[in-house]
């Protein structure tokens, strides 16, 4: 009876949502939308919210990044949540019930990263210069 109550219990996780992007090879970056795929089983509710997660940074606070409504879109982009996103290792994001049921996971990223990208910055006078060089090129 007891192995029948395991094969059941890894059967019916075979059937629910599973995030694949972002994952462990690729993860997020501080800048702009970002990518969030997944598969779904056809008994998989349709919508469900989803939340960024730190275990590893302390007092971390859940960040909601929105409500997903039809689960067979399987991809969509992400905006930052308010305030930016935060960078560094231990991030997960996790397809929960709806916003008020934040332990009610469904799915659960693998940990991945969200690099800070470097941001260039030309200075009017750089610019100016290369401005000048292009035409000087160019006449």
């Amino acid at each position: 009876m007891r192995v029948l109550g395991i094969l059941l219990a890894l059967i019916s996780s075979a059937f629910a949502y599973s995030v694949l992007v972002p994952n462990a090879n690729q993860g997020w970056t501080n800048q702009g939308v970002q990518p969030l795929e997944w598969q779904r089983a056809g008994t998989d509710r349709l919508n469900f919210s989803v939340f960024l997660v730190n275990q590893q940074i302390s007092n971390f606070t859940p960040q909601l990044l929105g409500d997903i409504p039809d689960g067979t879109a399987q991809k969509t982009g992400c905006n930052p949540p308010q305030g930016g996103w935060p960078t560094g290792n231990g991030f997960q994001v996790n397809f929960v019930e709806s916003d008020t049921a934040v332990s009610s996971i469904l799915a659960q990223s693998d940990v991945f990263e969200i690099a800070k990208v470097a941001q260039v910055t030309v200075t009017s006078s750089v610019f100016l210069l290369l401005l000048g060089f292009w035409r000087l090129i160019n006449s």
